[in-house]
């Protein structure tokens, strides 16, 4: 692969006919237009009270557009700034949500402040002082999102890692108003909106690899050395036409982890790696500063939402640091939005007693664990515990029950058996009612 095939670009992608707007936001690296997409999802916020919950339902996508199209009416505070910006309400939820092709090291910022790690995006001697405290005691100084085709990486995010397997989702707030996490760690709102910056993976050295199949059939596979073993496993799958889920790689007695790179098993140019089939049908994977402008709005903390922020599987010169680019989401509130593009912001989501008053679910990971990685956010509060302390309103919500739906680790519906598809349908009463 040439330097520049590594190089990435960021732009907008899926044009919304009519409307100037955008479904995401699309990573390109060489020749490939789609290698990462991110996107923000409107979602109903988690009730806030202490009560850590599910991860909240797809409410649709929030539109994007770029903020060079409207230099005329856009505040010019949030003009300079440049990039993109969306629609939000006052306090709606939000998580943002990946796909990627290859890994990318993701690294998201509220405002300038991580949302991982909860250090400042221009690094100070404290940051540097807080990463040796934390490497003495033998905790996680990780402070990006690891983006992996895989389906084992990091697929989406819902808010700040406050603890060890916990989230405290995002919610907009108007800029100045102190909610804010940068306001709260910063003490003042000058950055606002979200930044995300990201980070590709060296490609290594290009390599020939010997596929054999137990049958005898084989072929020679042109690869790199960093691509990951579940790269290798689409290609096998596409050329030998057998579904990925169907087959494992070995390598040396060793059963390969599609998550990590050819590298880290030494597999070099020539290697003969051996395709088996799963004859029982599957296998366990081991696993600039400006005062915030009227209508900006900037990312607070919200309620409890079960999420853990997944380790790094790669080795740590892996990353092709020099390749990072950065871009900026602006958040701009319904009202201001509407005379800046004319257009009128799509409608605030339903509540959460709503949600749950309907009966639909919220979502779970069962076999997700926690990594130990979480950021320095014991001062940011909530929404709900700063109305109280600032105004002496109490707007605690209250504790609502709502159905749950595993997914598998795709972020798809998890597979049940006939047994435990014939024992919810006992279980809803709908046979006695046919009968």
């Amino acid at each position: 692969m040439a330097t520049d095939d590594n190089q990435i670009q960021v732009k907008l992608g899926n044009s919304l006919r009519g409307s100037g707007a955008n479904e995401c936001i699309h990573v390109h690296q060489g020749a490939d237009t789609k290698a990462l997409t991110i996107s923000f999802q409107r979602t109903l916020r988690v009730p806030d009270n202490r009560t850590a919950y599910d991860l909240p339902p797809n409410l649709g996508d929030f539109p994007l557009y770029n903020i060079s199209d409207y230099k005329k009416t856009m505040p010019e505070g949030m003009f300079l700034k440049g990039g993109a910006f969306m629609p939000v309400h006052d306090r709606e939820g939000l998580w943002i949500n990946f796909a990627s092709t290859r890994p990318f090291a993701v690294k998201v910022w509220l405002g300038g402040i991580n949302a991982i790690s909860g250090e400042p995006l221009v690094e100070t001697l404290a940051t540097a002082l807080r990463r040796a405290k934390l490497l003495q005691e033998k905790k996680a100084i990780q402070d990006y999102v690891v983006v992996d085709p895989a389906n084992q990486g990091q697929l989406w995010l819902d808010g700040i890692a406050k603890l060890n397997g916990k989230v405290m989702q995002f919610v907009a707030v108007p800029s100045g108003s102190g909610y804010s996490v940068e306001s709260q760690i910063s003490n003042i709102d000058s950055v606002s909106g979200i930044q995300i910056s990201i980070t590709p993976i060296k490609p290594g050295q290009s390599i020939s690899i010997n596929i054999q199949r137990l049958s005898g059939a084989g072929w020679c596979f042109q690869a790199f050395e960093n691509d990951t073993v579940y790269k290798l496993m689409l290609d096998a799958a596409k050329h030998f036409k057998i579904p990925v889920e169907q087959f494992y790689f070995l390598f040396s007695s060793h059963r390969l982890d599609k998550r990590l790179l050819l590298s880290h098993y030494g597999i070099k140019f020539g290697s003969t790696i051996n395709l088996v089939l799963n004859i029982t049908g599957g296998g366990v994977i081991q696993n600039p500063n400006f005062a915030h402008t009227e209508g900006e709005m900037g990312i607070a903390a919200g309620g409890l939402i079960k999420q853990s922020i997944l380790a790094d599987p790669h080795p740590k010169a892996a990353w092709d640091g020099a390749k990072t680019a950065i871009f900026n989401v602006q958040l701009l509130n319904a009202e201001s939005f509407q005379k800046v593009t004319g257009t009128r912001a799509p409608p605030s989501p339903i509540t959460a007693a709503s949600y749950a008053d309907a009966g639909l679910p919220f979502f779970s990971i069962p076999a997700e664990k926690a990594s130990g990685i979480k950021g320095a956010f014991s001062d940011v509060k909530s929404v709900a515990f700063l109305d109280k302390e600032k105004m002496g309103k109490k707007t605690m919500d209250r504790h609502l029950k709502f159905r749950t739906v595993e997914l598998d680790q795709t972020g798809h519906l998890g597979f049940r058996s006939v047994a435990e598809l014939e024992a919810q349908v006992k279980n809803l009463g709908i046979l006695s009612q046919l009968r």
